[in-house]
């Protein structure tokens, strides 16, 4: 086998820099896993050189890896974006809408009975607290309540 040097990338690409930083980035991926693009049964830093020299890969790579990189860091195995944006798409169309929500919950009468007592103390505690804003408090602490049953019963 001939031996490959930079001389022979210096064809491909004019500047020694961009080869080595090149090459560097492809033998790392090559050491990490990827799959060679021409048969060869050298070391990574070789491989990724005589794919430079047989134009297989050209300085767009960097672009290629690094997207395809954060693709499976985000998406892992082998979920698109697309497929990501779709689902959540769904079911943002089966959530109800802000004004059913508001609806059903001004004609809903929840069932705090058993968190009487609870709400009081809350209440109460919230009343000596900032007496300017008591008639809010036992509002949110029963939305509170509600939203803590809601997550209880999914």
């Amino acid at each position: 086998m001939a031996r490959i040097t930079i001389e022979d990338c210096l064809k491909v690409i004019d500047n020694a820099f961009d080869i080595c930083s090149l090459a560097g980035k492809r033998a790392k991926d090559l050491a990490a896993g990827a799959e060679p693009l021409i048969d060869c049964d050298d070391k990574p830093t070789v491989i990724a050189l005589r794919e430079i020299a047989a134009e297989k890969i050209g300085m767009d790579y960097f672009e290629i890896s690094n997207k395809q990189k954060i693709e499976s860091q985000l998406f892992g195995s082998g979920i698109t974006e697309e497929e990501v944006v779709n689902e959540l798409s769904q079911k943002l169309d089966e959530m109800p809408s802000v004004e059913s929500l508001s609806s059903s919950a001004s004609t809903e009468a929840p069932d705090t009975s058993s968190e009487a007592p609870l709400v009081e103390s809350l209440s109460s505690s919230a009343s000596t607290e900032a007496p300017d804003t008591s008639s809010e408090a036992p509002l949110e602490i029963k939305k509170v309540i509600e939203d803590s049953e809601e997550i209880k019963s999914e």
